[in-house]
């Protein structure tokens, strides 16, 4: 039999008793696999459905995060010449560029506080550094280049493409499809869940995804880095074969 004998013990009781929830809930588990993690890019590659799916902890909502790593990102800024010509005037350089950045949510990113607000593709304004070097006058250059981005296809914010299960104890399900395209260039990706609750973060994985050239695009980009003599010679031979296809077949429609 457990006696209190002293009312510090009762409020000392009390206090663990309430803790016991969130102690529960802070140490539900979070998992999380996907496929493919090795994207195999053919002569046939148009983008790939990334499918990604686990556990989260009960009560939380889940935002999925398919990123590169950031790099260097050098870009030439056009402008008027004596305001009749569209011409090159200066470079611009930016740091920290992630190469591809796609978001989904399970529900609106603007509803999930804080961490929400630390994720979703705005939060790039203030980690995207612009070195000084180009007149951008009053353009804001991080703005145009997420612009740039998202037209590529590299840079996108969903929300609707996850699936949440009910809560079944701790913890609750999600599944999740990603499109990634075929803007994608080789190398190395991550894709990271992150369970959101309360507007804090609750639980996080990561698993990493590598993009990789095969068959054709393969020899091709290694002929290119290891005997770039030959590859010039094959480029300017398919460019000399495709422009005699093209001139014949416009002149066999003109002698019609």
């Amino acid at each position: 039999m457990i006696r209190m004998h002293s009312p510090s013990c009762t409020w000392l009781f009390l206090i663990i008793l309430a803790l016991i929830p969130s102690m529960v809930y802070a140490s539900a588990p979070m998992t999380m696999t996907a496929s493919p993690t090795n994207i195999l890019m053919g002569a046939r590659y148009d983008g790939v459905t990334l499918k990604a799916s686990g556990t989260i902890p009960a009560g939380s909502d889940v935002i999925l995060r398919f990123t590169g790593a950031p790099e260097e990102l050098h870009l030439r800024q056009k402008g008027k010449v004596f305001g009749l010509l569209w011409m090159n005037t200066g470079k611009v350089r930016l740091n920290n560029v992630p190469k591809i950045c796609l978001v989904e949510s399970s529900r609106p990113i603007d509803q999930l506080g804080a961490a929400g607000t630390a994720l979703q593709l705005a939060s790039l304004k203030s980690t995207i550094k612009v070195e000084e070097g180009a007149n951008s006058g009053n353009v804001d250059l991080i703005h145009e280049l997420l612009l740039l981005k998202e037209n590529d296809g590299l840079y996108a914010e969903t929300m609707g493409d996850i699936h949440l299960g009910p809560d079944t104890g701790a913890t609750r399900n999600f599944a999740a499809e990603i499109a990634i395209p075929s803007a994608v260039a080789p190398g190395h990706y991550n894709i990271e869940a992150v369970a959101v609750k309360d507007g804090a973060v609750v639980g996080q994985q990561t698993l990493d995804v590598e993009a990789r050239l095969t068959g054709f695009p393969a020899w091709l980009s290694k002929l290119a880095f290891k005997n770039g003599l030959l590859y010039g010679i094959l480029a300017t031979v398919i460019a000399v074969v495709s422009g005699l296809a093209i001139g014949l077949v416009f002149q066999s429609k003109g002698a019609h």
